[in-house]
């Protein structure tokens, strides 16, 4: 399993508004298609970053993508499990507690396992070739691979599954058993009052989250740092499955949603001011040069703090901006809604697969870049219009089986979030 972080570093009310929590929730389904973008640009970078482990790197690294790398590092998976929060509590009452976890099974559960069986296997081939040496064929990889008993490299290996891996679609893992989670809890979370949390000043929707986060850092990831292979994972549990319960209750609470929308542009500010602190810290620059490990707990508090706060003031504006501008329906949106799957499930081993044959042709750092991108997206495209029109394939990538999707996906009153409870 490889972990995809950086190296660890340690006003007046709003006005009354009419309440955002509208019938359609069209910035919720922008959010999570560009998240998913996002991320595919994230992991293309991975690839040609200096010093951030990931399953092949390229020839051409730059140190100074780190700095680009860490402006979305800190929030980009807590915004998706932010969103994902969010859209189950907008589908709650509107499904059963059997119907969601049939849907989230076929949908969430089975893309993974086949998944792991079908699309992540290249991905480890192409690691072993690059960091292991391995000359065999892919079959003969692949025997290896699904053998849970095999002895080959076992540091690659993962528990009692041998090498078989579930690399990006880690996603997938922890959303499906936060789902169980959930569904345990319901009958505790419809009894919160909500119109007591509507009330909350925009003070503590920083002050609540950061202090969260900061005691997670201080305390539980000394202890169990970042792995995304759930069983161990208990710093990240703390942290997604704290804003995964965020994003749940901001759905619940129009008010603290309009008030997000209000000071948008103080979270922008306040985020990049931030973002500021986080580059000259970790460049250990303008006398940030301090030891996190062994410096006093005071020290350390102060550290988490500039990355947590990051985290949480770029949530409140990426959330504030979209719901001030991207709460609007548009032809493009009906495709991303039904494509942001398979081109999740098909982009990292795109990526490699791409990327391993790219790196043959020595094309400099500017060409093979711009070659992988194109490449890349084009692969998610062509894949997703193949994928979508046979029911098998459908079935493996998460679409729905009992119809083919043509037209607007917008025409419902409810988001694509909602309907499908994807994330």
């Amino acid at each position: 399993m490889i972990t995809q972080n950086p190296p660890s570093q340690h006003p007046g009310k709003p006005p009354k508004t009419k309440a955002v929590m509208s019938d359609r929730r069209y910035d919720i389904d922008w959010l999570r298609s560009l998240a998913f973008i996002l991320l595919i640009f994230y992991h293309i970078a991975q690839f040609y970053v200096f010093d951030w482990n990931w399953h092949i790197k390229s020839a051409y690294q730059s140190e100074f993508l780190q700095n680009i790398m860490l402006l979305v590092n800190q929030w980009r998976m807590p915004l998706i499990f932010l969103i994902s929060g969010t859209a189950l509590a907008l589908v709650e009452a509107r499904t059963t507690t059997r119907a969601l976890l049939k849907t989230r099974f076929v949908r969430i559960f089975m893309p993974l396992v086949i998944g792991m069986y079908l699309i992540v296997p290249p991905q480890l081939y192409f690691e072993l070739i690059q960091k292991e040496g391995f000359s065999g064929d892919y079959f003969r990889f692949f025997r290896f691979y699904i053998d849970a008993d095999t002895t080959m490299y076992p540091d690659h290996q993962h528990g009692p599954l041998g090498l078989l891996t579930w690399n990006h679609l880690w996603y997938l893992a922890y959303l499906w058993h936060y789902t169980l989670i959930y569904l345990v809890l319901k009958p505790l979370l419809t009894r919160i009052n909500f119109t007591r949390i509507n009330k909350v000043s925009p003070p503590a929707l920083v002050l609540i989250p950061v202090s969260l986060f900061i005691f997670y850092g201080l305390v539980i990831e000394p202890l169990y740092p970042s792995t995304n292979a759930l069983v161990d994972d208990w710093y990240n549990h703390a942290l997604y499955f704290t804003v995964f319960l965020l994003g749940y209750m901001l759905a619940k609470s129009p008010a603290i949603w309009q008030s997000i929308i209000h000071y948008r542009k103080t979270w922008l500010i306040l985020a990049i001011f931030n973002y500021l602190l986080v580059i000259i810290r970790y460049n250990r620059a303008l006398g940030f040069d301090i030891d996190y490990l062994n410096g006093s707990l005071l020290t350390q508090v102060a550290i988490q703090f500039i990355w947590c706060a990051n985290k949480v003031f770029w949530l409140l504006a990426i959330i504030g901006f979209a719901g001030a501008y991207l709460n609007k329906k548009h032809p493009l949106l009906a495709y991303m809604n039904q494509a942001v799957l398979p081109w999740y499930i098909l982009h990292q081993t795109l990526i490699i697969i791409f990327a391993a044959c790219l790196a043959k042709f020595a094309l400099g750092p500017v060409l093979e870049p711009l070659l992988l991108i194109l490449m890349t997206f084009a692969g998610c495209f062509i894949g997703y219009e193949v994928i979508k029109r046979f029911t098998l394939t459908r079935f493996i990538f998460g679409l729905k089986v009992n119809n083919q999707v043509h037209g607007s996906a917008l025409s419902s009153p409810v988001t694509a979030a909602e309907k499908n409870a994807l994330n």
